[in-house]
């Protein structure tokens, strides 16, 4: 870098005044610090000061004068080529940014009112739609038959209106439209590009949609008018009064009627999804879904001719269960039931009631053996048919064992109240008090001795009933069990009679001790021995009967006796031998 000769000279003048100035300081400041200074310094000092004074000072001044001309030109010229610069600035900037402002104010009130114009159009567009599915209820019928209230439900549980959601969409398309023509008119591309790719496929489906749309608006329009048309084809000809008592439907919701136009309605409907689906281009789903319709289609004639036979047996086995209840309520046999006692045992149901329903489930079980086997899925129909043709197997053993049981209830019932009349007639209820057997007596609502007697018969009659009819049922175990305890039956009644004769002789024998020893102080003493002996006798005997063990027997009567006599013996010799002497005495007198 290359300094001009003004400029050097300029900078020593500068560097000269500056020391001119600033020594002076410096030695003023200097006194305050350094006072020990000589004269000869002083000297040299005051000469450099005057020699600075006389020559630089006037050629500094030129050179300021100089250099403040330089800059002055220097400004001068900068602050004409900084006006020219900004001019051009303007010219170039400015002026065609503010030009093209104004050129760009039209384009954007017009893509403006693109935009405006869309949203007004959707706006009214998608009012005009919701108005018009309000005003037909389309929606409404939409929801219901096509079952949307769960997907449509708010959190309060009410309802979203489909009417709503429809012309919220179609007011978005358009307004949509309307954002892709204000980007394209305002020249944005880059932004409008995305949102054409987005329209595009949109309008591109569109089409299809529609014909989707129109296909299965026309099944579902089909299927309702058959639906309806059903519905009230069967009213006309009564259908749910006829019919409904028999399959006790009484709601409106569950009407045989109902139920039959809801079927066909979704039958039909369910046959709209192929070619729906074929509209929207999935191929792949029509296939298979085609193939289990035509399945399903060729299955139909074996569904409703089941459906047929249930609904026929249904009908026929409750018109039989009806009058089989009538009849034998007016032949007499709840009354008859209610005679020999078997109100009491059947409760709140009635005889007429019963045998009705027997032969409604005798009816109704072939029919649905029918019904099953006409539907021809033998993975089903075969075990549910064998199952079934048991049951109907087994039907006549259970009647013939219901018929055993209910004859001898009714032996029963009157074999007892035979021999309470007969027993109580000859005074068996007094018979305890005579023999010495207060036990037996009856005590205040109490049964009497001949209502035990009569009530151990007919349960005994019964048990004979039960035997017999387990074994029609070929219910071999229960039966023999039931069976050995009615021949065990003799040896209890016979064992308890020697019982009973033996308490009432050990009795017998201990009054007869006691009233012939008199006033022996022993009597009372040896009356007990006398009748616990009898008693341990007939207690051996019965023990015997009921076919206990001999060796039982002789071992529990044995240690009886024998620990009865150790207790004597025991008590007479440690406190009684006083006792003994007096007795001994007085025998001797």
């Amino acid at each position: 870098m290359t300094i001009n000769k003004p400029k050097m000279r300029l900078v020593r003048s500068l560097l000269a005044v500056a020391i001119a100035i600033a020594l002076p300081a410096t030695l003023a400041l200097a006194q305050y610090d350094e006072t020990a200074l000589n004269d000869a310094g002083e000297q040299a000092v005051a000469t450099v000061i005057a020699d600075t004074q006389e020559t630089a000072l006037p050629a500094a001044a030129q050179e300021s004068q100089s250099v403040v001309a330089q800059l002055g030109d220097s400004l001068q010229s900068g602050a004409q080529r900084t006006v020219s610069e900004g001019r051009d600035i303007w010219h170039s900037v400015v002026t065609p940014a503010a030009q093209r402002f104004v050129t760009a104010v039209p384009v954007f009130l017009k893509a403006l009112v693109f935009l405006i114009a869309f949203w007004i159009a959707g706006s009214i567009l998608g009012a005009s739609v919701r108005k018009l599915l309000d005003l037909t209820k389309v929606d409404d019928r939409a929801v219901r038959d096509w079952g949307l209230e769960d997907v449509l439900k708010r959190q309060d549980g009410s309802l979203r209106s489909l009417s709503r959601i429809v012309g919220g969409l179609i007011k978005g398309l358009l307004v949509l439209f309307g954002f892709v023509a204000f980007f394209n008119a305002l020249n944005l591309s880059m932004v409008a590009g995305p949102l054409q790719g987005v329209l595009d496929k949109i309008v591109g489906i569109v089409p299809d949609l529609l014909k989707a749309a129109a296909i299965l608006f026309v099944y579902w329009a089909v299927a309702a008018v058959v639906k309806a048309g059903i519905v009230r084809l069967l009213g006309l000809i009564k259908f749910d009064d006829r019919f409904g008592k028999h399959l006790n439907s009484t709601d409106a919701a569950t009407k045989p009627s109902t139920l039959i136009g809801r079927l066909l309605f979704y039958v039909i409907l369910l046959f709209g999804i192929p070619p729906f689906l074929a509209a929207l281009g999935q191929e792949a789903l029509v296939a298979p879904l085609q193939t289990m319709l035509s399945k399903l289609l060729s299955f139909l004639p074996n569904i409703f001719a089941a459906a047929i036979i249930v609904i026929i047996g249904r009908v026929v086995s409750t018109i039989v269960r009806e009058v089989v209840v009538n009849l034998l309520a007016a032949a007499g046999a709840d009354k008859g039931a209610e005679k020999i006692g078997l109100g009491k045992i059947l409760g709140d149901n009635k005889p007429s009631v019963i045998v009705s329903k027997i032969a409604y489930f005798f009816i109704l079980i072939p029919i649905i053996v029918a019904a099953v086997d006409s539907l021809g899925i033998k993975v089903i129909s075969e075990p549910l048919k064998a199952t079934l043709e048991k049951v109907m197997a087994a039907i006549p053993a259970l009647l013939v064992a219901a018929v055993i049981v209910v004859i001898g209830v009714i032996v029963a019932k009157v074999v007892r109240s035979l021999v309470e009349t007969f027993l109580s007639g000859v005074g068996v209820d007094a018979l305890p008090e005579k023999i010495g057997l207060d036990f037996l007596k009856a005590k205040q609502g109490q049964l009497p001795l001949s209502g035990v007697i009569g009530a151990a018969v007919s349960v005994i009659i019964i048990l004979i009933t039960a035997q017999q009819a387990t074994a029609s049922l070929q219910f071999n175990q229960l039966a023999e069990l039931i069976r050995k305890l009615v021949e065990y039956l003799p040896a209890l009644v016979v064992g308890l009679l020697i019982l009973l004769a033996a308490l009432s002789l050990g009795k017998y024998v201990g009054n007869l001790v006691s009233r012939a020893l008199g006033d022996n102080p022993n009597a009372r003493t040896l009356a007990t021995v006398a009748r616990g002996a009898v008693s341990l006798l007939g207690i051996s005997m019965a023990l015997e009967q009921l076919g206990v063990g001999e060796t039982v027997v002789l071992v529990v009567v044995a240690t009886l006796l024998g620990g009865t006599a150790l207790a004597l013996g025991l008590a007479f010799g440690l406190g009684g031998t006083e006792r003994a002497r007096q007795a001994i005495d007085s025998w001797k007198k």
